[in-house]
């Protein structure tokens, strides 16, 4: 509480402090009345036309108050009083404005925080044919409202935490309660209450803080882009987490094959959904397995093809000065360089450079006997198969691992190919997500979930995954 008649010193004291701070006096019936704002970060005309402007013209008999001017004089609806002297300075700096009144114990808290922000725009990372077409943005509230126009359910909550010392990021938790699992829903909320760091900048952050340590390679929360897909995951009684700043929520719990499921599976033919999801497992393993196939294959054990590709692949290796391990540790390396450098590249030239540079240097590495044509295409392959995973986050550690799995069949063969599956498949079932285990509904098996994940047919999926334990399992 700040004594009467010392607002001045504070406000002296306030601007002293914070740079940036403009405090505006202004004299009406004979109180002196202090507004405190940034103006970078303040809505200058909503301030000027619901605050100072029907301050200046009030004419009222009643003395000027706080609660009178809440109540009688300003037009702004988001305001309270305050009397805590410390909470100021956060105030301030969040992008409210302070209204000091003379001979008031009490100040006023306006919300006239100026955001900029991009508008609604399509997804970026999960592009669909079918799907709707807007994406979150970094603003919170535009992507919370994204998720109550299609969720209109009053049992829909929404939780709000203030992460990082220093940048405040607001960050909110999102989930149907008559539906999800309290549990995992409380150790969310105890994981985000728990961390303790200078700033928040994304989304990311978060998703490294409240991930199981123990199982950091591969993903165990979800990431989305769409907001119907966030909304999909809230429905079938999951935690949907947004944080100002990024336009990537994230969704726990979260199992390895539903890392598989795209939108468009559950608005399209639901055969051609089973389809596409299989093709996507398929080209997981291709991407892990494909190129340390081929090197257990002509390093080790070529005799297990027939002969007429035994002749042709030693045909096409004739000039090739170096061995197979080093041949795809070296189209393998470069292939990460290229698609790491086309990131970083501006669009008008990136899509063109990755183009260029993928064939001049596959053609100039053949023609030059460096490798062999058919591990360029391997290779392409490979990186073909990678990019139909839906997440991304998924196929990250597996182009970690595919090194790994080269590196084991180099050395041992296919033993060595065989003892890099069992570290990964060792490696995925030993993860939780939020307690839940990581390969459900395989291990342990669930036919009904496993049918359900697999056909994404609405008319047919009465019931919502039971692995997750929820309070309402009917969706229907």
């Amino acid at each position: 509480m700040i004594e009467q008649g010392n607002y001045t010193k504070k406000v002296e004291e306030l601007t002293k402090n914070i740079t940036g701070l403009i405090a505006k006096k202004l004299v009406v019936k004979n109180k002196e009345i202090y507004i405190l704002y940034i103006p970078q970060i303040t809505n200058r005309e909503g301030l000027s036309e619901n605050i100072i402007k029907p301050l200046l013209q009030y004419n009222g008999d009643q003395i000027l108050t706080a609660e009178l001017i809440i109540n009688s004089v300003i037009y702004i609806d988001d305001v309270f009083s305050e009397e805590d002297e410390s909470k100021i300075v956060n105030y301030i700096v969040a992008g409210k404005s302070i209204v000091f009144i003379s001979g008031d114990s009490k100040y006023l808290v306006a919300n006239t925080l100026k955001i900029e922000k991009r508008n609604i725009e399509s997804p970026e990372i999960e592009s669909g044919i079918r799907s709707p077409k807007d994406a979150f943005n970094e603003n919170l509230d535009s992507n919370l409202s994204l998720i109550r126009y299609r969720i209109k359910d009053p049992s829909l909550k929404v939780d709000y935490y203030i992460v990082g010392r220093r940048t405040k990021t607001p960050v909110a938790v999102i989930y149907l309660k008559d539906v999800a699992n309290p549990v995992y829903v409380e150790e969310i909320k105890k994981r985000l209450s728990q961390i303790d760091i200078d700033g928040v900048l994304e989304s990311g952050y978060i998703q490294k803080f409240i991930s199981d340590k123990n199982g950091l390679m591969f993903p165990q929360i979800g990431i989305s882009e769409r907001s119907d897909t966030a909304c999909a995951n809230i429905l079938e009684g999951k935690v949907c987490i947004i944080v100002e700043g990024s336009n990537l929520s994230l969704i726990a719990p979260k199992s390895f094959i539903e890392f598989f499921d795209a939108g468009d599976d559950h608005y399209d033919n639901h055969y051609a959904g089973i389809l596409f999801k299989i093709l996507r497992f398929l080209s997981l393993l291709v991407a892990l397995t494909l190129s340390a196939l081929y090197v257990t294959v002509v390093a080790f054990h070529p005799d297990i093809l027939p002969s007429q590709y035994i002749l042709a692949i030693a045909a096409s290796r004739v000039g090739v000065p170096i061995n197979a391990v080093i041949e795809a540790i070296l189209m393998e390396g470069m292939l990460e360089l290229l698609r790491e450098a086309n990131l970083r590249l501006p669009k008008q030239i990136g899509t063109s450079i990755s183009i260029v540079g993928t064939i001049v240097i596959g053609q100039a590495a053949v023609f030059a006997g460096v490798v062999s044509p058919l591990m360029v295409i391997i290779v392409a392959l490979s990186s073909m198969a990678s990019f139909a995973v839906t997440d991304y986050t998924l196929i990250s550690p597996i182009r970690i691992l595919k090194f790994l799995m080269i590196i084991l069949s180099g050395v041992y063969g296919i033993f060595g190919f065989i003892m890099g599956l069992t570290i990964v498949v060792i490696k995925v079932t030993s993860i939780e997500s939020f307690g839940i285990p990581y390969t459900v509904p395989v291990a342990p098996f669930n036919f009904k979930d496993l049918k359900d994940l697999i056909t994404s047919n609405p008319l047919k999926d009465n019931d919502r995954p039971k692995f997750l334990n929820l309070k309402n399992k009917k969706r229907k």
